[in-house]
C-alpha cells in the first residue's frame, strides 16, 4: 500500500512539474540595439509584446531575454554580439544597422532576425531581399525618402535647399542621403549635407546650415536622433521647419514626420522571430518591409513657425489624398498638445 501511495505521489509531482513548466529549458533570445532612443525602444517592445500576445512566449516561463544596448558604440555592439554567441543564445534580434552588422559578423550559426535596418543588402547582412541566405532575415525600415522630399515641396513650394544631418559612418544614412539627393534633383531642390561622427557634433552641424537652407531633414540616423533636441532648438530659434522620418520623435520639436510606427515594426519583426523559432530557416524567409505610413505633425511647432494651423492641416489632408491617388496608405495625426 505504501509503495502504491509513493508511486502515486511521484506521478502527481511529475505531472505538476510538467504543467508548471519546471525542468523545461527556456528559449533564450539576445536583443541588441545600437542605442537607446524612442524608435528603437519601440521596436524592442513590439517584438516582446507580440511574442507574448500572439505566440504565447511568456518571459520567465518559456522564454528569456537578454536585452543590451551598445550606447552608440560599435566596439561595444561587437562585444555584445560575441557575448550572445559564447552564451549560445537560441536567436539574436538585432535592432538598427550597426547592431545587425555586429550580430551577423559574430555568428554564421545562431539565427539573426534584424529590425529597423534601412538597406540590408548594402549593409552586407543578406545576399538578396528575396532569399537572404545563411542564418539571417528581418524587417527593413527603408524610409520613403522620395515621398518625404515631395512632402517638403508640397508644403513649401518655394523651398530650394534642404539640409540633411547624418553620420557618414552609418551605412543606412549614406543610402538615405543619396536617395534624398536624387529625389530633390527631380523636384528642383538641392540637398546640403552636414555630417557628424558623434552626438557631440550634432548641434554645431545643425548651426552650420542656418541661413543656407529652407528646411532641415533628419532620416533614421541613430547618432542625430540621439541628439535631436539640439537640432530642434536650432530650427526653432531660426524658424526653420524640421522634417523627420521617425514619428516617435516629433515631440522633441520637429514640425512633422512621415514614416513608420516603430512599435508595429517590432510586432512585424516578431512574426519572423516566431517562424524561425518554429523551425523555418531564416535564410529562406524573404526580408519584409514596413507596410503603412504615418504622418504626424506638431501643432506647437506649427505655431512657433508662424504658420496658420487650419491652412497647414488642409495642406496635409491634400497630401494624404495625393498619396492615396498614388496607391499609398498614409494616416494623419496631430501630436497631442
Amino acid at each position: 500500500m505504501k509503495k502504491i501511495l509513493l508511486v502515486s505521489l511521484v506521478i502527481l509531482l511529475v505531472g505538476m512539474l510538467s504543467v508548471c513548466g519546471w525542468g523545461e529549458e527556456k528559449i533564450k533570445i539576445g536583443i541588441v540595439q545600437i542605442i537607446d532612443h524612442p524608435a528603437l525602444n519601440n521596436v524592442r517592445d513590439g517584438v516582446i509584446d507580440a511574442l507574448l500576445e500572439v505566440y504565447g512566449y511568456i518571459p520567465g516561463e518559456n522564454i528569456e531575454y537578454d536585452i543590451q544596448s551598445a550606447q552608440g558604440d560599435m566596439p561595444t555592439a561587437n562585444t555584445i554580439a560575441q557575448k550572445f554567441v559564447s552564451e549560445k543564445v537560441d536567436l539574436i534580434v538585432s535592432i538598427a544597422t550597426p547592431a545587425s552588422q555586429a550580430a551577423v559578423n559574430a555568428t554564421r550559426e545562431i539565427p539573426v532576425v534584424f529590425s529597423a535596418v534601412t538597406d540590408p543588402v548594402s549593409a552586407g547582412l543578406v545576399s538578396s531581399l528575396e532569399k537572404p541566405g545563411g542564418n539571417v532575415t528581418g524587417v527593413s525600415d527603408m524610409v520613403p525618402v522620395d515621398r518625404q522630399m515631395y512632402l517638403i515641396k508640397f508644403l513649401f513650394p518655394d523651398a530650394k535647399k534642404v539640409g540633411n544631418l547624418y553620420n557618414a559612418g552609418e551605412v543606412n544614412s549614406v543610402v538615405t542621403n543619396d536617395m534624398a539627393k536624387e529625389a530633390c534633383a527631380e523636384l528642383g531642390m538641392e540637398i546640403l549635407e552636414a555630417t557628424v561622427a558623434t552626438t557631440a557634433d550634432v548641434s554645431m552641424a545643425a548651426r552650420s546650415l542656418v541661413g543656407k537652407v529652407d528646411a532641415i531633414y533628419v532620416a533614421t540616423d541613430n547618432t542625430v536622433i540621439s541628439a535631436l533636441d539640439t537640432v530642434a532648438k536650432v530650427c526653432e530659434d531660426n524658424k526653420i521647419p524640421l522634417f523627420l522620418a521617425d514619428p516617435t520623435t516629433v515631440s522633441q520639436g520637429a514640425l512633422l514626420a512621415l514614416g513608420f510606427d516603430y512599435y508595429l515594426h517590432g510586432r512585424q519583426t516578431a512574426d519572423l522571430v516566431a517562424r524561425v523559432l518554429q523551425g523555418e530557416s531564416p535564410g529562406e524567409i524573404p526580408v519584409e518591409f514596413a507596410r503603412k505610413l504615418k504622418l504626424l505633425f506638431n501643432p506647437r511647432t506649427v505655431e512657433v513657425l508662424g504658420l496658420d494651423e487650419e491652412e497647414f492641416t488642409s495642406k496635409l489632408n491634400a497630401f494624404i489624398e495625393d498619396m492615396k491617388a498614388q496607391g499609398v496608405e498614409v494616416s494623419l495625426e496631430a501630436l497631442p498638445e
